[in-house]
């Protein structure tokens, strides 16, 4: 009795155990679940669209406006040094006579140099003391067929002496190497130099002139010696005309005498000097200065000029025209 029902017991166990795993190892069909909360209908985002870059806008351009004219407004002219007057152009004779040409004007008015210009001063020339100041000596040493005429001969302020004149060629042929060498002397015998002045002509014709200057500075200057230099060669001169056609004064202190020379010949000139000197009222020269031209004059040509001289007070004007053919 007591087997059995023990058997009875575990068999009963055993069944319920086979239930429990019949019943967990089947899934039951899912529910449907009840939704508590309202959901949102669900809304079709929109396409995505590729929005353009902003295309980027010039900067904004100006109207034009028309550029301002400058406006110069001239540098006052000093009271003192009105501008000096050009004379109208002055005829010249053709042919070996146009050497030279005196043209009668006033005394020309030194300009100064505008303020702020950056230019020096102009010294004032030295004022003359005396005329004839030295004894002309006869020259000891030979010389060649050429003649010394003296223009002038000055003491100038602060022990200075001015002597000036023309070279003459007194020789029926050309000479060139030209020169002027003064030997001063003073009172107690004592010499003083020689200077050699400076004559600018390249070559002297028969019968031509070149003008000079020559100054010494030293204390008791009593008498001078002038000797001419100069050599015969065979190059040729050629006979030219000029018409001066304007004078003009710089700041710096220059005489500038304008015009044009011309090539009367069948051929070309070359080697074209033309040498000026400033003349006092009493017709001494005082100041000379050159122009050379370059480039040689064609036959029947012209060409134009401009002559700077170093100013010193004067009345008139003379130019030396010379030339040799190409």
């Amino acid at each position: 009795m007591r087997f059995g029902l023990r058997t009875f017991f575990y068999l009963s166990l055993l069944g319920l155990l086979v239930i429990g795993c019949t019943s967990t190892s089947e899934t039951p069909p899912p529910t449907e679940a009840v939704q508590s909360t309202a959901t949102a209908p669900v809304v079709e985002a929109p396409a995505v669209t590729n929005t353009p870059r902003p295309t980027p806008t010039s900067y904004p351009t100006m109207p034009p406006m028309s550029s301002p004219t400058p406006t110069f407004t001239p540098s006052p002219t000093p009271t003192a040094a009105p501008p000096t007057e050009t004379p109208p152009p002055t005829p010249t004779p053709e042919g070996d006579d146009a050497l030279s040409i005196v043209t009668p004007e006033p005394t020309a008015t030194l300009r100064a140099a505008t303020v702020g210009s950056g230019l020096p001063a102009i010294p004032r020339p030295p004022a003359v003391t005396a005329s004839g100041a030295l004894t002309l000596l006869d020259d000891p040493n030979y010389a060649p067929p050429l003649s010394i005429h003296v223009s002038a001969n000055q003491a100038l302020e602060g022990y200075r002496y001015r002597v000036s004149g023309v070279l003459r060629n007194d020789a029926d042929e050309n000479y060139a190497a030209l020169g002027v060498v003064a030997t001063f002397f003073t009172d107690d015998g004592s010499r003083y130099g020689p200077i050699k002045a400076n004559v600018p002509c390249l070559l002297l014709a028969p019968g031509d002139e070149c003008p000079f200057v020559v100054e010494a500075t030293s204390k008791n200057l009593v008498s001078v010696i002038l000797h001419p230099e100069g050599a015969p060669t065979n190059r040729g001169a050629a006979p030219l005309t000029f018409t001066v056609t304007g004078r003009y004064q710089d700041a710096v202190g220059y005489v500038h005498i304008t015009g044009r020379v011309r090539n009367p010949n069948s051929f070309a000139v070359k080697n074209v000097t033309i040498n000026g000197a400033l003349l006092n009222a009493q017709g001494e020269i005082v100041s000379t200065g050159m122009a050379i031209l370059v480039d040689s004059v064609a036959a029947n040509g012209s060409t134009t000029f401009d002559v700077a001289i170093k100013y010193v007070p004067y009345a008139t004007y003379r130019l030396y025209v010379q030339g040799e053919p190409e």
